[in-house]
């Protein structure tokens, strides 16, 4: 029963008459504040002051806490997203969050001891393949305890992720390190501490599309003055990454100085699983498991980046599946991992699905490294996720059939046909075709030269010095 059911019921048949339905589909569960909440939601549909919303919408939150219905808990956050749409309220909590409310509470609590602990920011729910490793390192080591925080953004009112930040500067007050892998202007404003390291994992081990203040300005991103207002790079006191190579990109896209001596080739955290002889064989026992038809084939993984910005993102529908399995089924599956953050995602016919296609992009039982590890062959296209492929020195494609006007958009950081270290392809044929000949058409120097020049500082121990650093 959703939210606008429950409205409707409450109209026709009155609380009891809702409560009896509720009751017959939910046996042990209760409505609870139903009149409550339908008087709150009808005032925010009122002319109030920012403040005025923020008030009310703060009394639904401490409502919605207490409701065990996982249906109606969505629709009521959905609900109160709407209300959060209102022009320019956005931003008003994000100026009263970063630039008051969080300073303020970080400065009260780092008047406390620094603890044994090292703290996970996950904007998302989750704990991110980019920060899995170190989080198990740390909890395996025993000298500092690995406390996780997530925030829940784009899954929670904007309202409630601002106060999950306010719980995570808590704990960030008294942490010996704070990791994160991506962007964030929480940490923008606050004054941190000297005994505490800000450790940037990132999310991608190389950058082929730009990103950051090298998008400043342009059409559908971020504006140098919204940088300016709320940094997001300001903060760290290291930025791993995975080869002396990319130092300018990091540089540039992060406005880092290099004499600073922030950005560091220390290598990446999570690639040094592939190193781990235990791992690689969990995870080709894993895969067997999940698709018992991968013992027997050939596994082609394609893991394409979004398209879009923002809100905005979604998986690209250009592959033609029936085309792949026509012409591969009988050596190879296919599987496919689209982007986190991607939406409407194209849908596998079902002629192919689970028996020669597998979309495992969301809660399918095994993460992008995992699958990258047990893969014989990665489609992409601009995504970074090449660069923890080359380590296997197996066969890479990209198919880039929108290449001219991806970078007209975006724009590139590196010249793409010189960097690739494999075809680019702009059709399905055409990646058919080198993969029925790929014996003869793969040149595995091209990606050992790729390798070692984008990879270079990854050899299986970078967690040993990116740790040295945190606790240092």
């Amino acid at each position: 029963m959703n939210i606008g059911a429950i409205f409707k019921n409450l109209k026709n048949k009155g609380i009891k008459g809702t409560y009896a339905i509720y009751k017959s589909r939910h046996k042990s569960e209760v409505v609870k504040n139903i009149e409550v909440i339908q008087k709150r939601l009808d005032l925010i549909e009122k002319e109030l002051t920012f403040r005025q919303i923020e008030t009310e919408i703060d009394y639904l939150l401490k409502i919605i806490d207490n409701v065990s219905c996982p249906e109606i808990y969505r629709s009521i956050c959905n609900t109160i997203k709407e209300k959060e749409r209102k022009v320019g309220y956005k931003t008003y909590l994000k100026r009263k969050y970063v630039k008051q409310v969080l300073p303020t509470v970080y400065n009260i609590y780092k008047a406390l001891p620094i603890e044994n602990k090292m703290i996970f920011m996950q904007p998302r729910k989750g704990l991110n393949p980019s920060c899995k490793y170190m989080y198990d390192y740390i909890a395996s080591d025993g000298t500092y305890e690995p406390v996780l925080f997530e925030l829940e953004r784009d899954d929670v009112p904007v309202t409630l992720y601002y106060k999950n930040a306010v719980e995570w500067v808590k704990s960030l007050a008294t942490a010996k390190a704070c990791f994160v892998h991506e962007s964030n202007d929480l940490m923008g404003y606050l004054d941190i501490r000297e005994e505490t390291k800000i450790v940037q994992l990132w999310h991608g081990c190389g950058v082929l599309k730009k990103i950051g203040l090298s998008t400043a300005d342009m059409s559908n991103f971020k504006s140098s003055s919204a940088y300016e207002e709320f940094p997001e790079y300001n903060k760290y006191d290291i930025v791993t990454i995975a080869s002396p190579e990319l130092s300018w990109v990091f540089e540039e896209f992060m406005g880092i100085n290099k004499d600073d001596n922030i950005i560091q080739a220390t290598g990446v955290s999570r690639t040094d699983e592939f190193f781990d002889e235990q791992y690689i064989t969990r995870c080709y026992d894993k895969i067997h498991e999940i698709i018992p038809e991968s013992e027997n084939k050939k596994i082609i993984l394609y893991a394409p980046t979004y398209r879009g910005v923002g809100q905005e993102r979604v998986a690209p529908d250009e592959l033609n599946i029936e085309k792949f399995a026509d012409a591969l089924g009988d050596e190879y599956i296919l599987i496919i991992k689209h982007h986190q953050t991607a939406k409407n995602l194209p849908e596998i016919p079902d002629k192919y699905k689970d028996k020669f296609a597998f979309d495992m992009t969301r809660g399918k039982g095994m993460n992008i490294n995992e699958l990258m590890t047990v893969s014989d062959i990665c489609i992409s296209d601009y995504s970074s996720l090449v660069f923890e492929f080359a380590l296997f020195e197996r066969p890479i494609m990209f198919f880039a059939y929108d290449l001219e006007d991806y970078i007209d958009d975006r724009g590139l950081y590196y010249d793409f046909d010189e960097i690739t270290p494999g075809p680019i392809c702009r059709t399905t044929e055409e990646m058919i075709d080198y993969i029925k000949n790929i014996d003869k058409a793969f040149d595995k120097q091209e990606v050992v030269d790729f390798k070692n020049k984008f990879m270079s500082s990854c050899d299986g121990r970078s967690t040993d010095r990116i740790f040295e650093f945190a606790k240092s």
